[in-house]
């Protein structure tokens, strides 16, 4: 009768673990850094998605700052661009967004949206299905362009890849 009541008390253990698991994983946040053109997804340290990126092109350059992820949806349309497609997009603040995109050259393109690639794995899904609404995005970084005769041939285009 002891044992029986101890292995419950075992399982009930185990029950409240694995529900409070989820709340006890590391925490998310992404970095969009503007100078190479990347986005970095983290789960505490751990790094678990890198992608090529790109941003708002001059004149619609994307704004730099501390945001939080809003709402999120699996198609959005544009109310500003000819009610362009947006699949897999993320609100990052106001008209902004994070969102899937079949031309992500490793430039500055976007009219401010941050692009995420729809192929080589597709990190735009990958993204959207992983990220939650209120984790943290930092936008940084400066694209130079020719004011610094950097030439954006010159970068490598990273291959988006999820880290195990």
């Amino acid at each position: 009768m002891e044992k029986r009541r101890e292995l419950k008390r075992i399982g009930l253990l185990m029950a409240v673990l694995a529900l409070a698991a989820p709340a006890m994983a590391a925490p998310q946040r992404v970095v969009i850094n503007k100078s190479q053109q990347m986005l970095r997804a983290y789960e505490g340290d751990r790094l678990v998605l890198q992608t090529h990126v790109s941003t708002g092109k001059e004149g619609k350059e994307t704004p730099n700052g501390r945001f939080r992820a809003g709402a999120k949806y699996r198609m959005h349309r544009s109310s500003r661009y000819h009610n362009a497609p947006m699949p897999y997009s993320v609100v990052v603040n106001g008209h902004y967004f994070i969102h899937g995109y079949t031309s992500v050259p490793n430039y500055p393109a976007s009219h401010g949206c941050i692009r995420l690639p729809l192929n080589n794995g597709n990190p735009a899904r990958w993204f959207y299905h992983w990220i939650k609404p209120g984790t943290p995005i930092s936008i940084v970084g400066d694209w130079p362009g020719s004011r610094s005769g950097r030439d954006s041939r010159s970068l490598t285009i990273m291959r988006a890849r999820p880290v195990p």
